[in-house]
């Protein structure tokens, strides 16, 4: 028969239950205040850009019509309502979708591309898309926007000069599938154990959320997110594929991600 366990063990046991809990609490205050800090940043962001925007219209209306200087407020003006759609974007993700809608995953996916297009174009990278002609999904659209624009993001960031993004949406049954490739330096070994935890970068500038808010958004979907990656010379790169279920939202909660 075994003797009961110690005073002393059970107080370890307690103080490790406790540090655990901590841990826990202090990661949700710096999700909690990482939110609130975004929130805040975007709308002054939204503020100046409505300003120079205004600042534009009356410099083209003070300027003669046959100046060259029309030309560079046109630019201007288009590059600042450009940050203005991503600041909007990044407004409604935090304020998130009230409802889920149907939305086409193919033309959802042209359009993270677009946002990226400058990126990819002034590093030469060799973009191919292979894709079924629509994927009809009841999704929450600017959350999956957020999902698509933050893993196009990584892989061009991962991308050598001139390297190869591959995007492909596809159907198998029930599911839509969206998959994202490059061959890029790959993600270290050791960042892959914690890949998808909040505050977990390998970039110098970056907050390690990007990914969490990905997984976090897909499996609220109902849906899965998996990943390949290697980084041996020669054959680096990483995939990866998001599948969501082609159905009703209210299918959603009944559906346990598996990973």
């Amino acid at each position: 028969m075994h003797s009961p366990p110690s005073n002393r063990e059970s107080f370890a046991d307690e103080g490790q239950k406790l540090k655990a809990c901590e841990e826990n609490l202090r990661r949700y205050h710096q999700l909690a205040l990482a939110g609130r800090w975004v929130g805040a940043t975007m709308h002054e962001v939204n503020n100046r850009l409505a300003a120079l925007t205004n600042l534009i219209f009356l410099s083209r209306n003070l300027a003669e019509p046959s100046s060259p200087s029309i030309d560079y407020l046109d630019e201007a003006d288009s590059q600042l309502r450009g940050l203005g759609e991503i600041t909007s974007r990044s407004l409604s993700f935090i304020r998130l979708d009230g409802e889920a809608k149907e939305i086409d995953l193919v033309e959802l996916a042209t359009s993270a591309l677009r946002l990226h297009d400058q990126q990819i174009s002034k590093n030469r990278i060799n973009l191919q898309t292979r894709s079924v002609e629509t994927a009809l999904v009841a999704v929450k659209k600017g959350e999956i926007f957020q999902v698509l624009t933050n893993l196009l993001l990584n892989a061009i960031d991962a991308l050598p000069h001139s390297g190869n993004l591959f995007v492909r949406v596809a159907l198998r049954r029930n599911v839509a599938t969206i998959t994202i490739a490059d061959n890029g330096i790959g993600i270290p070994e050791h960042m892959r154990p914690t890949l998808f935890e909040s505050f977990k970068s390998n970039k110098v500038e970056g907050n390690g959320l990007g990914l969490w808010i990905v997984k976090e958004i897909v499996q609220g979907h109902g849906g899965t997110i998996q990943y390949r990656s290697s980084c041996d010379s020669g054959r680096s790169g990483t995939i990866f594929r998001i599948s969501l279920p082609v159905g009703s939202p209210r299918h959603w909660q009944s559906q346990t991600p598996n990973m």
